[in-house]
């Protein structure tokens, strides 16, 4: 790696474009360019803008006061630059290990505005890119590579701990320790980052929870809804299926009935008619006809009293059955068990009613308990067994006028002794001749008593119907409030029904329960919950990559560590014996050295370490140097010419230990005499081999080792030109 060129503009005092060759001699060696001058003509300018072009952000260093010192700033015959810009271009022999470019051209430009560009062959680049590159190639503008007027005593001066940053880059550690400097920023970052994920997640991770337990729970709803849909479907179909066939049932009985007692009404009518041929064909005794009157109206009047009665106790029974609970109906068997005790309660005081001689009192008994009987029929209807019911309240109307009729059938039933009583006495003594007529009339009666029987179950028929209808209703009624979408399909839902569990109605009370605690979720929650997951998963997999990516640098650092102690303590033993080496050569004797300072360890107030030393750990580097005839003493009582000595002994072993592509000096033998100057051109003739150097001097020594010379000179225009003399060129005079 060599500095092939300098591209210099604008920058101080060299306003217009000016170009340094850094030619090889004659033999390819790089050599020793010297640059010299007047006092003032700029030449160390030369020094700063390479300075400059390598990223240098001290003012100070630069001799300036603010960045746009820079910038040429006029004169009477000039006017100022808008700009400075500095290319240095370097020519890759390919021996650095990492670059491969063949020419690299770096390129600074500052703006009087203020704006700064970095460019590596005519691409924008970072400050940062440029200084690893450069450290990459062995370059540092902070160190040996560019020394100027009074750098050569500081690092005399300096502290331990600054001359250690000095031999670093020296040894070649700049690289190690800018990727440990980077490795350390990114494990900081990785670590905030860390932190800001971690607490993210933190703050996510509750409501994932919420949201994944609502969609849990939304799966369950549709679990639950789906298995209800179906049980439904099932428990509504069988219902439908079981009322419609009960209805059927129900209206053909009703109709069978109907029809019937037509017939018997019709029989009874032609009996009726034919009694009445009979009784016109026989010659009546004497009063036979008003006794028969009064037999027929009675006769009359008690059917049309039971028929009023049958009606009534009809009507309340429909009523109760109207009245109950659709949710709670009474067995239908229990309900035929109860009308056919109601039955046969009718049958009895109607065979009670029909006997010649009537019991009053077991007429009054049996109508109590026809009574008694409807109102328990009619409770049941309402309130079935076993549970213990409120008694339904019936019509005040209807008890009212059943009381009069038992009243009413009771007058009757005297009247009814009475009439036959003497139509008994009349007819002892036509007995033969009446005989006919009576049994006759007898068979019209028991038409008339088959009739009621029929009527009866006309009634009963007409209550199971009116009991499924309110079944049906309620069924309806239920279906609408809970599933609507099933009343188009109950037909269908019915041919499909099968057996349904004794428990299917507690199943669906429990499955909306269910539905009713789960209550209604926002399908939204499904995507609020995919995208929640989606970035705690994505966040979950960035915190276990930066904890990876944190104990890779860790390990990487650690690496470089070791790496620059290995290199660190090779390079100071080497150092260390080329600085005594060149102490010697340039004293004529005595002795120097390096010494390593070792870092204090952390302790508390009672002495405690909390921080130990780590092994092979070094704070800083010491210099002791004894020149000859001398006992040992500090580097700060040394003498002016001593320091510059043992300076330029120390800069020239760090450039035998650790070459340089190329190291500029500015004026660094401005305070050697002539006997120590030719030394110290020696010793940089020598090290020319293995570095390119770049001397701004005054030292005639210092020259005579140059195979090219520039010289500096400042017209009145205030703007730095060069000249310049290649000696390899130059032919010798005869």
């Amino acid at each position: 790696m060599y500095l092939k060129r300098l591209e210099i503009q604008g920058f101080k005092t060299f306003a217009q474009k000016t170009v340094v060759e850094f030619r090889p001699d004659a033999s390819g060696r790089r050599g020793v360019t010297g640059i010299v001058g007047p006092n003032g003509s700029g030449k160390s300018n030369i020094a700063d803008a390479l300075r400059w072009v390598m990223g240098e952000q001290s003012l100070k260093l630069l001799r300036g006061k603010k960045s746009e010192d820079v910038i040429f700033s006029g004169s009477e015959k000039r006017s100022r630059s808008g700009f400075a810009e500095v290319t240095m271009i370097l020519e890759n022999d390919g021996k650095i290990e990492g670059v491969d470019m063949g020419e690299i051209a770096i390129t600074r430009r500052l703006y009087r505005d203020g704006q700064s560009e970095y460019e590596v062959n005519k691409q924008a680049a970072r400050l940062s890119d440029v200084v690893l590159l450069l450290a990459q190639c062995g370059i540092g503008q902070r160190t040996y590579s560019v020394i100027g007027q009074g750098m050569v005593d500081a690092v005399l001066v300096a502290t331990p701990a600054e001359r250690k940053e000095f031999f670093d880059e020296a040894f070649g550690l700049r690289p190690f320790q800018l990727k440990r400097t980077s490795a350390i920023n990114k494990i900081d970052e990785s670590r905030k980052n860390l932190l800001q994920t971690e607490q993210i997640l933190s703050e996510i991770g509750p409501r994932l929870n919420s949201l994944e337990r609502h969609v849990k729970r939304l799966a369950e709803r549709e679990t639950i809804e789906a298995e209800l849909r179906t049980l439904e479907r099932s428990y509504y179909g069988r219902e439908w299926s079981q009322v419609s066939s009960g209805l059927s049932v129900a209206q053909n009985k009703v109709n069978e009935a109907r029809t019937a007692e037509a017939a018997l009404e019709a029989e009874a009518k032609a009996l009726e008619a034919e009694l009445a041929k009979m009784e016109q064909a026989i010659p009546q005794g004497e009063g036979f006809a008003q006794l028969r009157q009064a037999i027929d109206a009675v006769a009359a009047e008690r059917a049309a009293l039971r028929e009023r009665e049958l009606k009534l106790e009809t009507k309340k029974a429909v009523a109760a059955v109207r009245a109950e609970k659709p949710w709670s109906p009474l067995p239908l068997s229990k309900i035929i068990e109860s009308v056919e005790g109601l039955r046969d309660k009718h049958d009895e005081l109607h065979a009670e009613l029909e006997k010649k001689e009537p019991n009053l009192d077991k007429v009054k008994k049996l109508a109590a308990q026809l009574r008694d009987t409807s109102q328990d029929l009619a409770t049941k209807l309402q309130r079935p067994a076993p549970e213990a019911e409120k008694e339904v309240a019936t019509d005040p109307e209807i008890e009212k006028e059943l009381a009069g009729i038992a009243k009413e059938a009771e007058n009757l039933i005297k009247k009814a002794k009475e009439a036959e009583a003497a139509l008994e006495a009349w007819n002892k003594g036509e007995e033969q001749k009446r005989s006919h007529i009576f049994e006759t009339q007898h068979k019209l009666m028991q038409k008339r008593a088959e009739a009621q029987t029929v009527e009866r179950r006309a009634g009963e028929a007409s209550i199971e119907l009116a009991r499924l209808e309110t079944r049906r209703d309620a069924i309806l009624t239920e279906i609408r409030l809970h599933a609507p979408t099933i009343e188009a399909e109950l037909d269908q839902a019915s041919k499909e029904a099968g057996d349904v569990a004794p428990e299917a109605q507690a199943r669906l009370q429990k499955l909306r329960s269910q539905l009713e605690w789960i209550g209604g979720i926002d399908p939204e929650t499904i995507k609020e919950h995919g995208e929640t997951k989606e970035r705690y998963d994505f966040l979950s997999k960035q915190v276990e990559d930066l904890r990876t990516g944190i104990v890779g640098l860790e390990t990487v650092v650690e690496e470089l560590d070791d790496t620059i102690r290995q290199r660190s303590a090779t390079a100071f033993r080497k150092l260390d014996k080329e600085f005594s080496a060149y102490f010697k050569k340039l004293f004529g004797g005595g002795e120097a050295s390096l010494i390593e300072v070792q870092p204090e360890p952390e302790v508390d107030e009672e002495g405690n370490i909390l921080v130990p030393v780590k092994e092979g750990e070094v704070a800083g580097i010491d210099i002791q140097a004894t020149p000859p005839g001398k006992r040992a003493k500090s580097i700060a009582l040394l003498s002016g010419g001593e320091r510059a000595l043992t300076s330029i002994a120390l800069i020239c072993a760090i450039m035998a230990t650790n070459p340089s592509p190329f190291v500029v000096l500015d004026e660094v033998d401005a305070a050697l005499d002539e006997s120590n100057s030719r030394k110290f051109a020696e010793i940089i003739g020598t090290l020319a081999d293995k570095t390119q150097f770049v001397v701004v001097t005054h030292n005639r020594a210092t020259m005579t080792q140059a195979n090219i010379l520039y010289g500096v000179t400042m017209g009145d225009d205030g703007v730095s030109q060069l000249l310049s003399v290649n000696f390899d060129q130059l032919k010798p005079t005869a």
